[in-house]
């Protein structure tokens, strides 16, 4: 997709400078009244002489929702030709708008500036992921490997990185129109299936992820159909099993976000009767390797709740609470209508977010123990 925008004579005129002075380890690029504009370029850090050394010194410079290109330079003896990283960094907490225009915009970037400057180019998605050395030691590792051998890469294909991202984001959205929900982020995460075991105990698909027994009880409870239940989940990351975060009933579909952390990534279950309603929170100030684990664990959980008897009638994602109450009531509205055969009034007056039902705010109550259902 073309995004109209070019690079800026100020552009070219502080890559020219940024290329011919060593000292320089970062220039960052923005977009600006529909063109590739500079911003300062940033040296390298005292004593460092190596890219994965230099990077803590972009910490200021990137924020959790403003998208951003950083042109790297990989030592500061090192000048222009093929020695220069382009980075497109575009966090997922980001406005819509500023995700497409930036992806649309990164090969233009690599192309008007020179493409065989430049001996790579990453997407990235987190803060962590351009700020943390050891994922660019490892990076800097496959680089060597991949080159070894195979000659001048031609610099108009992706990087591995992206092609990663694109086949994450084919496949999740391939996941998500097997339903009716929709995805509230506007980026999928990333990570491959986490399966579960059938009747037999082997694995359906990917990596087993266990489910502790509170859990699996309270998606018995969600299976029995209560309607009002919300069921809310979490993983431990160090043994990799899914918890019982907690369990409400009663609860009204305008008090559901409320109960979802905003501080770490969480499943919800929420029982409206006809079916449940799933709901994926990822904020964005997760750690990483939280935000790998529970995208690529959902469906994995999904196959396990599906084996209890849940039927998930709708899927919803955001990286915050605060995104989820207006769709979730848009997607209960539906529900109800489509039980009620399209006689909305009559399902609305028992639905779970009509208002005859108001909980207590006070929490989550007390996990039950298995069999006592």
């Amino acid at each position: 997709m073309q995004s109209g925008i070019t690079a800026s004579a100020e552009l070219h005129d502080a890559f020219t400078t940024f290329t011919s002075d060593t000292s320089a380890f970062c220039l960052p690029v923005s977009i600006t009244s529909e063109s590739l504009t500079p911003l300062s370029s940033i040296p390298f850090p005292s004593g460092s002489s190596t890219l994965s050394s230099s990077v803590s010194g972009l910490d200021s410079l990137l924020t959790p929702t403003t998208p951003l290109y950083l042109l790297l330079r990989r030592a500061p003896t090192i000048q222009a030709q093929s020695e220069l990283v382009a980075v497109t960094y575009i966090p997922s907490r980001a406005p819509v708008r500023q995700k497409t225009l930036f992806a649309s915009t990164r090969a233009t970037l690599v192309r008007e500036l020179g493409s065989e400057k430049f001996s790579e180019t990453v997407f990235l998605t987190e803060r962590e992921e351009v700020l943390e050395p050891a994922q660019w030691d490892e990076r800097a590792g496959g680089w060597a490997s991949a080159g070894a051998g195979q000659g001048q890469q031609d610099p108009g294909l992706l990087s591995t990185e992206e092609r990663e991202l694109q086949a994450v984001k084919r496949a999740e959205e391939e996941e998500r129109h097997g339903t009716r929900g929709r995805d509230l982020m506007g980026e999928a995460g990333s990570g491959g299936v986490i399966g579960a075991r059938d009747g037999t105990g082997a694995a359906r698909s990917g990596v087993v992820m266990k489910i502790d027994d509170d859990a699996r009880a309270a998606l018995g409870d969600v299976a029995a159909g209560a309607s009002g239940l919300v069921v809310q989940m979490g993983i431990e990351v160090s043994s990799e099993t899914l918890t019982l975060l907690g369990r409400q009933e009663g609860v009204s579909v305008g008090d559901v976000a409320g109960m979802i952390p905003g501080h770490r990534p969480s499943y919800t279950f929420y029982s409206v009767g006809s079916g449940v309603v799933f709901i994926y929170v990822c904020p964005g100030s997760s750690k990483v390797k939280e935000r790998m684990v529970y995208a690529s664990s959902r469906r994995g959980l999904l196959h396990i709740a599906e084996g209890e008897g849940v039927k998930v009638l709708k899927r919803l994602e955001a990286g915050d609470p605060d995104e989820v109450s207006a769709r979730l009531e848009e997607e209960v509205r539906d529900l109800v209508r489509e039980s009620a055969g399209g006689d909305a009034a009559e399902g609305e007056e028992s639905a779970p977010g009509s208002g005859t039902a108001t909980p207590s705010r006070g929490g989550f109550a007390r996990p039950k123990r298995p069999g006592k259902r």
